[in-house]
């Protein structure tokens, strides 16, 4: 496809193929390359897609497939609104930035949560396209909006459960868990949901990521929230959401 160049946090460069999907490599350099920039400036980076509502943020983080932007398309139905898809990238005071504004989302999840926008990007990806409506909005909170955020919360996503329930419960039957991870604890999952962490590690920034969330996240609450065995129904997507819903609120 192509092979991209990144230079002391400052330039990208791309080699494309003659066969290049072009679509392909834009979203690789608004998402994958615009991380590594950060990463080499020295800025703290999440593998999350991050959302705010009244201009607080949260992450919802985790590996690719464990179903963040599935999530957060539920989220959106529910008057959230997208800062940035799959990247969760911090300013030097803590706040999250914006980022890519749009949402890849499996054609199953676009159906059901009715995203008539949603709509092929590229030639060889699965997912849909989502770029959600930016609400009108007055000059200040216009402004407002092309600033960053705080982040008020982090949810870390996984298939976990407790092992005397899994062999219980059925394949359909929601049995999630939200569950906070106190002290040192929470380094943990923000360490496990580092941006591709053989870059960072390579340019040896592991003590300096420790030593950015301890500065920026120490007193931002981080969650575990399970989903079970159960299937990601838009029943059991609403009910995970709702787990978001309700911490939120009691923290904002």
């Amino acid at each position: 496809m192509a092979d991209f160049y990144v230079r002391d946090g400052q330039s990208i460069e791309v080699a494309v193929a003659d066969d290049a999907d072009m679509a392909l490599v834009i979203t690789y350099i608004q998402g994958y390359m615009l991380a590594v920039v950060m990463q080499q400036r020295g800025q703290l980076v999440l593998h999350g897609t991050v959302l705010q509502k009244n201009a607080n943020a949260i992450a919802v983080c985790g590996h690719s497939g464990s179903g963040k932007s599935t999530l957060a398309a539920t989220l959106l139905t529910q008057g959230w609104q997208l800062v940035s898809d799959d990247v969760c990238v911090f300013d030097t005071h803590g706040k999250v930035l914006r980022g890519c504004h749009a949402l890849n989302v499996w054609p199953d999840v676009a159906e059901a949560l009715q995203l008539s926008e949603a709509e092929p990007h590229t030639a060889t990806m699965a997912k849909l396209q989502y770029v959600p409506q930016v609400p009108s909005m007055g000059n200040e909170d216009a402004n407002a909006r092309l600033g960053a955020f705080p982040l008020v919360a982090v949810y870390c996503l996984s298939e976990e459960q407790e092992d005397d329930q899994s062999d219980t419960l059925e394949e359909d039957v929601f049995a999630g868990v939200l569950s906070e991870f106190k002290g040192m604890r929470k380094f943990a999952p923000l360490k496990a949901n580092r941006y591709r962490t053989q870059f960072t590690t390579a340019m040896g920034q592991d003590a300096l990521f420790m030593q950015q969330c301890s500065v920026f996240l120490a007193s931002t609450p981080v969650y575990g929230l399970s989903r079970g065995k159960a299937k990601l129904s838009l029943a059991n997507l609403h009910a995970m959401s709702r787990f978001i819903i309700d911490s939120f609120e009691a923290i904002v």
